[in-house]
């Protein structure tokens, strides 16, 4: 298991480029299988399209990519989309490209800047997250220090999970693997060990990229 980064959730975009209608669908994709449907799916929704280009970066045991041209002169499409996948450094995400040919060529070079452009405003306008492995915790706060705690883990950009109000207050929080120590280290500090932590499951958290 490692971080990832990967596109926030999925959609699509929309733009006209020279009279030809350009539609970039994204989607989190978890394994090939997921992938392909997700392809099919959308090439059975656009099926009146011209072309439904497509790449998609997967990680199952080793890292799997793949792309089409869909008809498209070979290299103007499928490997300008996955380009911009790589150039964005992203991981279990599917991209197909559907494009209604509005009556004007746009020759080797506009296509490749049009499959590129409509891919990467998509991503832009969806917005990334980087996948983190991070390590759960039952927190159990005296009610005296909650408030306290509760602007400190604002300040610390810790999410408080499935609070529960009962002798005391508890909840879930999920820290980076890297700075739990450093992080529980200094809520003990802080205040003075009545925080008890229990270790509870390992998991991917989607934590948002401002580029």
């Amino acid at each position: 298991m490692q971080n990832y980064r990967t596109i926030a959730t999925s959609g699509s975009f929309e733009k006209d480029i020279k009279k030809s209608r350009f539609i970039a669908h994204l989607a989190q994709t978890n394994s090939e299988d997921e992938a392909k449907e997700f392809i099919h799916k959308i090439r059975e929704q656009e099926n009146s399209a011209t072309h439904n280009c497509t790449a998609f970066i997967v990680l199952e045991n080793v890292q799997i990519e793949r792309m089409s041209d869909d008809g498209e002169p070979s290299g103007t499409a499928g490997s300008p989309i996955l380009n911009v996948l790589q150039q964005n450094d992203l991981q279990n995400v599917t991209a197909v490209v559907t494009r209604y040919f509005g009556g004007i060529k746009l020759g080797a070079g506009g296509l490749i800047r049009a499959y590129s452009s409509t891919t990467a405003d998509a991503i832009k306008e969806i917005g990334l997250v980087e996948n983190r492995i991070q390590q759960g915790y039952l927190l159990s706060i005296p009610y005296n220090l909650y408030d306290k705690f509760e602007n400190y883990s604002k300040n610390e950009k810790i999410t408080l999970e499935d609070k529960n109000f009962s002798t005391d207050v508890k909840c879930n929080v999920f820290l980076d693997l890297t700075e739990q120590d450093t992080l529980i280290q200094d809520i003990k500090d802080q205040f003075q060990n009545q925080i008890t932590f229990e270790k509870t499951d390992t998991e991917f958290k989607q934590v948002p990229i401002k580029d």
